[in-house]
């Protein structure tokens, strides 16, 4: 290929990357309720304008914030990648902004599973790969009746989440423990489980489906999240490439549901899509006898 057409691809990406990081800008002031430069305000109000986004001061607050820790958790990582590429995948970040960024993101996802109607109503609940606790804190609100167990290795994550777990004043009904999943042996303990499959190995993800099946009460659900695949080529591979690097595992739905059903759960199926998350979420309930 040219090195004039890898150039011109370059440079639609770097303009990619920089109107992420004006978008990112305009919405850290807007939060902080800080003036900043005029001129330096008028031209990213420019670039968002331009972009598609005329008043992004419309948006609520929690949306900001939200949007502000997936740009940090972006270009943190984007920028891990390109200083250590040769280290082996896995989870070793340590950076807030990556883990915050991805503990706002997960917090969407008690709201969307309490969304359907079979699991509406969840009185004990385990958060696996619980990070910097978030969704652990979003399951406790959002179920108001539910204990909740946040279980991590990893220890940055896992002291940020007894910290975010003190200051929601949730200690009586969220326990974060420093427990990998391959220890998991609760049995019959948690009506709902939350499996973010794409931070596990193939041969992690195989082990746990049958402990965790133990693990429900009779009826309760396992909830196997992935990454919903984007039907754009170069968004897809991105997507894995992600995936990989955390040392996680891209799988196909049709691999977990087949993994549900050979572990004994009963009314296997994806749930339909809501909500923006750019998550699916694969889910088997535990025979009632």
């Amino acid at each position: 290929m040219p090195f004039e057409d890898v150039m011109s691809a370059v440079s639609r990406l770097l303009l990619a990357t920089d109107t992420l990081a004006a978008l990112g800008a305009e919405l850290s002031l807007i939060q902080a309720n800080q003036p900043g430069d005029p001129r330096m305000v008028a031209a990213l109000q420019a670039v968002s304008a331009a972009a598609g986004f005329p008043d992004l001061s419309e948006l609520p607050g929690p949306q900001r914030e939200l949007i502000i820790g997936l740009v940090r958790m972006s270009l943190r990582q984007a920028a891990d990648l390109v200083d250590d590429p040769g280290r082996a995948p896995g989870w070793a970040y340590t950076d807030p902004a990556i883990l915050y960024g991805w503990g706002r993101g997960s917090a969407m996802v008690p709201a969307v599973l309490a969304a359907a109607p079979e699991l509406a109503d969840v009185r004990s609940f385990l958060d696996i790969g619980t990070g910097v606790g978030l969704l652990a804190v979003a399951a406790a609100r959002t179920w108001p009746q539910a204990t909740v167990v946040g279980i991590d290795t990893w220890a940055p994550s896992r002291e940020a989440a007894v910290a975010n777990v003190r200051a929601a004043d949730l200690e009586g009904r969220i326990t974060i423990r420093d427990q990998d999943l391959a220890a998991v042996d609760d049995v019959e303990a948690y009506d709902c489980i939350w499996f973010p499959t794409f931070f596990f190995t193939q041969d992690a993800f195989e082990a746990a489906v049958p402990r965790l099946q133990r693990a429900l009460r009779p009826g309760g659900w396992l909830v196997l999240g992935r990454m919903a695949p984007p039907p754009d080529p170069v968004a897809r591979a991105t997507s894995t490439m992600r995936i990989v690097r955390s040392g996680g595992t891209d799988f196909d739905a049709k691999d977990l549901m087949a993994a549900l059903e050979a572990a004994g759960c009963d009314a296997v199926r994806v749930l339909p899509r809501t909500g923006p998350a750019p998550m699916e979420f694969v889910v088997g309930q535990r025979a009632t006898a």
